[in-house]
């Protein structure tokens, strides 16, 4: 009996041979788009970081809390803070001279359109199963 063969570029390639390439391929590809993901799933954006911090101060929050609740370094809060202030996205307020940072009305905008750009995203995701399941 006769293994099953192809003719690939003039050669006969054994089907088996084919097959156990293609399963190679098939489980690079999958490693690499899951290193790809997790990479993208792990480190938040821009965009992201400061919806969250908006998020944080809709009712009012000082620095330290922001950084510890947002998971940010001094740096990065302060940077971030500049940047919210500079487009009135929060405010500063000086309560009980506390220094705590809120959330504008533009700010709430921005994160209504924030969650409404994520849901829509969120939804057109597509879960393809991997092809090697079907092979096991």
């Amino acid at each position: 009996m006769s293994n099953p063969s192809f003719i690939l570029d003039g050669t006969i390639v054994p089907l088996w041979n084919f097959m156990v390439l293609l399963n190679y391929f098939i489980i690079f590809y999958n490693n690499e788009m899951s290193k790809m993901m997790c990479k993208n799933e792990n480190n938040r954006g821009k965009i992201q970081i400061m919806a969250d911090i908006v998020d944080l101060c809709k009712a009012g929050i000082r620095k330290t809390h922001i950084m510890y609740k947002g998971n940010l370094s001094y740096e990065q809060i302060n940077r971030y803070l500049y940047e919210l202030l500079e487009k009135e996205l929060i405010i500063q307020n000086l309560d009980d001279g506390v220094l705590t940072y809120r959330a504008t009305e533009k700010g709430r905008s921005f994160l209504q359109y924030y969650n409404l750009m994520v849901s829509i995203l969120d939804e057109n995701v597509i879960d393809m199963p991997s092809p090697i399941s079907k092979l096991a």
